[in-house]
């Protein structure tokens, strides 16, 4: 993403800093059949050592932390570290290091490695090497991905044109299950190797209805819009707020897709 791969490691680890609060609110959460499989192939136990790679606020954990486990999550952005901490408070068995995932020091070894929508941050050399380090002989790579919801069909126009009177692009391009199913596929290009087997890759396509302000707080979320001046996120915000009301009313109709890529790591 050529905004975010512009900035220095500290500007990188403050990206989502003025979003954090819009992303708790606007981001949806994986579907539960996507975590029950996941946690079924990769063998999830109570006593399972978890290593969670670009954790954020909590998004994914909250989930597999309610089906047991030992967590190390690792997030570099402080803001989304203390959000997470507070959502989390009831796992005791979760802890946290504000830090990216090739400078962390980890308690290894894991038998999983979560990374819900995160894996594409990570260096790809380095951040791969080392996933293959701390992981166990037979451990298992747990991606998760969420497309960012889209309007439904019949409303997409309307959307488009509620940008368009705001003066900001609506950032979300349109894709097929089939497009999308292979972009997250695709994502995980550096695990194809001889040291990992791929074990599962799945896709479902869930429709939700989102209210005007949760819409745009999705929006205030997305890398396009945290890259605009702080003055200019705020008139947008409130322009595109009135804009998709007059014309959509209380409600969009959205639709997205989730997957899961499972992957494991060689017993030799």
């Amino acid at each position: 993403m050529p905004i975010y791969d512009e900035k220095t490691d500290d500007e990188k680890a403050r990206w989502y800093s003025s979003g954090a609060r819009f992303y708790v609110e606007g981001r949806p959460r994986y579907p539960a059949a996507l975590i029950a499989a996941a946690a079924a192939v990769a063998g999830w136990r109570p006593d399972s050592r978890i290593l969670e790679v670009g954790s954020g606020p909590g998004t994914a954990t909250q989930d597999f932390a309610a089906l047991g486990g030992r967590f190390t999550c690792v997030e570099p952005n402080a803001d989304f570290v203390a959000i997470a901490r507070e959502i989390l408070a009831p796992f005791p068995d979760v802890s946290f290091q504000t830090s990216t995932l090739e400078q962390a020091d980890l308690p290894v070894p894991f038998d999983i490695v979560l990374a819900a929508s995160s894996f594409h941050w990570i260096d790809q050399q380095r951040g791969v090497r080392r996933i293959g380090e701390v992981l166990v002989p037979g451990g298992f790579a747990v991606l998760l991905w969420n497309k960012e919801p889209q309007p439904a069909a019949g409303q997409a126009e309307a959307v488009e044109e509620a940008f368009r009177r705001s003066g900001y692009k609506q950032p979300i391009a349109r894709q097929s299950r089939d497009d999308v199913a292979a972009v997250f596929r695709g994502l995980a290009g550096p695990l194809q190797t001889e040291a990992f087997e791929e074990r599962l890759f799945c896709h479902v396509e869930l429709a939700e209805d989102y209210g005007i302000e949760r819409f745009v707080a999705l929006h205030r979320s997305l890398s396009p819009f945290l890259a605009l001046a702080p003055e200019r996120q705020e008139s947008v915000a409130e322009a595109l707020t009135g804009n998709l009301r007059a014309l959509l009313g209380p409600v969009i109709p959205t639709t997205r897709i989730s997957a899961a890529h499972i992957f494991q790591k060689a017993e030799r």
